[in-house]
């Protein structure tokens, strides 16, 4: 069992710690309890937009000493954006641990925002956003949320050119003061610090920032939608993505539903993979997923292939599908699909990173870290009657469907009929 000890300093900061000594490094993540879902309609893109400029230069840091405080000394140094939370996240060797501690605490606490430095991040974001836009896999995924939910979730984390073009610097400011502050962070810290007294690291670094003891910004309540849309690229392949409701990040059935993805889409091995790949070699790539968040969640699908295989590809999706709701998944299979998500756990406990997003999102979600004995025997206990109960319950609604490429709106909807899958 991981033994995660927990600190919290005067000012409210919680620190979550796993010791992991037969490792040679460190790696502490800074968590922002909320991210671009918070953001209102003038604001989409400025939680990212803050993320770049935290490392654009501090009061004792410019912009390329910063990018060199770790890597130079063969150290990691960065940070992610999500729908529901941010996360700045450094690694080193072990005996550099206090450096790591205070390259975060200087870049998340005492950045210039410098205005100058504004401008040109403006152009940076914009490449990246044209970047996403280039990409038509990530297009797909970005339209099925946009289509699935509102406006909280529904715009993209990066944002839109025009409201980065737009945000002012008290604005930004204003942001950053409002969500960077103690009753919003919290830090998960894994690694081999023997040498080093994690609380009173903590104290050096963090214990001064004030807490300003603001409430957190619930999330607005998401309304839930279905649609098929067809978003126009002149590409050659057509990228599929289907999306149907589920489950929040906390449901008891979130074991059932992934042992449902792992079995459906999760690999080569897979029904999807062998039937429409190996069998009828209609895509290159086809995979499911599961998407969960504070209150809401879908289960989806994505494909690759040519447009004129959409109809068959949406027939075999629902035909595969069915064979779920029918109980077609063996006893013996079920205990395969157990083993790979139980492997997949094991296997991620090697990596610290895995750890330190482990007690991230268990602490955001579940006020808790389950330790592996408790989410093995979840996952155990799952049977082939909780495998149908769940695929009816979400397979059995509509699903939204997308498409990105060279087929026409009507097409798609063509498509759709003929498959039969709404």
């Amino acid at each position: 069992m991981e033994q995660i000890k927990t600190y919290t300093l005067e000012n409210n900061i919680t620190i979550l710690a796993e010791h992991i000594p037969h490792i040679q490094s460190v790696l502490l993540g800074l968590w922002v309890k909320q991210g671009s879902r918070i953001e209102n309609t003038n604001q989409y893109g400025i939680a990212h937009f803050v993320e770049h400029m935290l490392f654009k230069g501090t009061k004792k840091r410019n912009a390329k000493q910063i990018a060199e405080s770790l890597e130079l000394i063969g150290g990691d140094l960065n940070a992610f954006t999500s729908r529901e939370h941010c996360c700045y996240y450094a690694k080193a060797i072990a005996e550099e641990t206090d450096l790591v501690f205070d390259v975060i605490s200087d870049i998340v606490f005492s950045s210039n925002f410098d205005a100058l430095e504004m401008d040109k991040e403006r152009t940076v974001i914009a490449q990246e956003i044209d970047m996403y836009d280039d990409s038509p896999e990530e297009l797909a995924h970005e339209h099925l949320v946009q289509t699935m939910y509102g406006s909280g979730l529904g715009h993209p984390v990066i944002g839109y050119k025009k409201n980065v073009d737009s945000f002012q610097r008290d604005e930004v400011l204003d942001f950053h003061k409002k969500f960077y502050q103690p009753s919003n962070i919290f830090l998960s810290v894994v690694g081999n610090f023997d040498n080093f007294d994690i609380k009173e690291l903590s104290e050096k670094y963090f214990s001064n920032v004030p807490n300003l003891n603001l409430k957190s910004v619930p999330p607005k309540q998401e309304l839930q939608h279905s649609g098929v849309k067809a978003v126009i690229k002149p590409i050659e392949q057509c990228h599929l993505t289907l999306g149907w409701h589920a489950y929040n990040i906390t449901h008891k059935n979130r074991y059932v539903l992934h042992l449902i993805s792992a079995y459906l889409g999760g690999g080569m091995s897979s029904l999807l993979f062998q039937d429409i790949r190996e069998t009828h070699g209609l895509t290159y790539s086809i995979y499911s997923f599961v998407r969960a968040y504070k209150d809401v969640g879908f289960f989806g699908v994505y494909s690759a292939h040519s447009k004129e295989s959409t109809s068959k590809i949406l027939e075999l999706i629902k035909i595969n599908i069915e064979k779920i709701i029918n109980g077609d998944l063996s006893t013996q299979k079920l205990v395969q699909l157990k083993s790979q998500l139980k492997g997949g756990l094991l296997l991620g406990l090697e990596k610290t990173s895995f750890r330190m997003n482990r007690i991230g999102v268990g602490h955001l979600y579940f006020d808790q870290v389950m330790d592996t004995d408790t989410l093995i025997q979840l996952v155990n206990e799952v049977t082939a009657e909780d495998i149908i109960k769940v695929a009816k319950e979400v397979f059995l609604q509509s699903p939204s469907i997308i498409n990105v490429g060279n087929l026409e709106q009507e097409d798609l909807e063509s498509a759709v009929q003929e498959s039969k899958i709404l």
